[in-house]
């Protein structure tokens, strides 16, 4: 069967449209891939950060707890619970066992940084203090010598 000019360019025109729907398909399967791998990538940096999230409170509410503070300790918990929070494996993971000597804090370079910086600041105030007490002394003294010569004038002027 001999092929007309027009069987051939309908054919060719199918064929040309049925390239172009492939490539929109392709492209958006690709698109919808891309969007599968953000949203993936974001429920996980979500879970992690409710994650770490739920960490910081157990660690707060154990601090709480060490402080003495049980009754802040006891609300935070309640109103945790009333929120639908429950943290008690997080909280019985971090606390210490019965007994047990806690290992002392190992603190970042910037944590340790500001606590040197405290520290200076506190030696700083401390001498600063002792300056001031022993210019409070030198002051009531001379305050002291001035009244015992004001007096002196005052007897030898009578």
């Amino acid at each position: 069967m001999p092929v007309t000019r027009a069987r051939y360019e309908a054919l060719k025109n199918a064929h040309a449209a049925l390239k172009q729907k492939y490539k929109e398909t392709t492209r958006e399967q690709q698109n919808h891939s891309r969007t599968d791998r953000l949203t993936a990538a974001t429920i996980t940096r979500l879970h992690d950060e409710t994650t770490a999230l739920r960490g910081i409170v157990a660690a707060l509410i154990l601090q709480l707890e060490g402080a003495g503070r049980y009754e802040d300790a006891t609300a935070l918990r309640r109103q945790l619970l009333g929120a639908g929070l429950d943290l008690s494996e997080e909280i019985g993971a971090r606390a210490p066992l019965p007994g047990a000597r806690l290992a002392r804090r190992q603190y970042t370079p910037a944590e340790a940084a500001l606590r040197a910086d405290l520290r200076r600041a506190r030696e700083a105030l401390g001498a600063m203090e002792a300056r001031c007490l022993e210019v409070q002394r030198v002051n009531e003294a001379q305050d002291v010598m001035l009244r015992e010569a004001a007096d002196q004038s005052v007897g030898s002027a009578a």
